[in-house]
């Protein structure tokens, strides 16, 4: 997989399907938003209903029927640009979410596969935060390959020992103990340059 700040030649373009990625952080990102808009209709409702107590216990017929048309042209007005505002924010606060939200879940995703033994870069969107994690990825895919590499080598050369040992013995031959030490600090000598093996044979 390739990222847009590194993009490969003939790769597929990374298109995003979904408005939810992970609804439990997206949801919990849109709290705020959602608590300012209930504080701020409280507040508006609050208002309109001292303007229209107000409006109400005017003495004077003709000025309360001014005050009452005004005050219907204001909701007339008012609540449209109120919802629309809110749809648009609400829009603008899912799609920000989701510049977090898609590569945290690549990126967990993409750890899982390379736990397993497949080894796929990251990829990100374009306006997607979070890239620095594509190198970091790649690196450490680097590294477990190279570690992996090592080892396997390692392993084939303890193996070539004990196979000539096999060999020997099935052939009824009586094996010097200067050989057998020898052997086995060669086998110990190879399990050393690999520390997480050479670490249990210690012990």
């Amino acid at each position: 997989m390739a990222s847009y700040a590194s993009p490969v030649s003939g790769a597929r373009k990374l298109v995003r399907r979904r408005l939810i990625v992970d609804a439990p952080f997206q949801l919990r990102a849109l709290l705020p938003l959602i608590l300012f808009v209930a504080i701020y209709l409280a507040l508006m409702g609050l208002t309109f209903y001292r303007l229209h107590t107000a409006a109400a216990t005017e003495p004077d017929p003709g000025v309360r029927a001014i005050l009452g048309a005004q005050l219907d042209n204001l909701h007339l007005h008012f609540w449209p640009v109120l919802g629309v505002a809110g749809l648009l924010a609400l829009y603008t606060d899912l799609h920000w979410s989701l510049r977090v939200a898609g590569p945290l879940y690549r990126l967990h995703r993409t750890l899982t596969e390379l736990a397993e033994g497949e080894v796929k870069p990251l990829r990100f969107r374009r306006r997607d935060e979070f890239k620095v994690f594509g190198e970091d990825v790649a690196q450490l895919s680097r590294k477990m390959q190279l570690i992996a590499t090592r080892n396997r080598d390692i392993l084939f050369a303890v193996h070539g020992h004990l196979k000539k040992l096999a060999e020997r013995l099935a052939a009824d031959e009586i094996i010097a103990r200067a050989d057998l030490d020898e052997a086995v600090r060669a086998m110990l000598a190879q399990l050393e340059k690999a520390p997480e093996i050479g670490g249990a044979v210690r012990r």
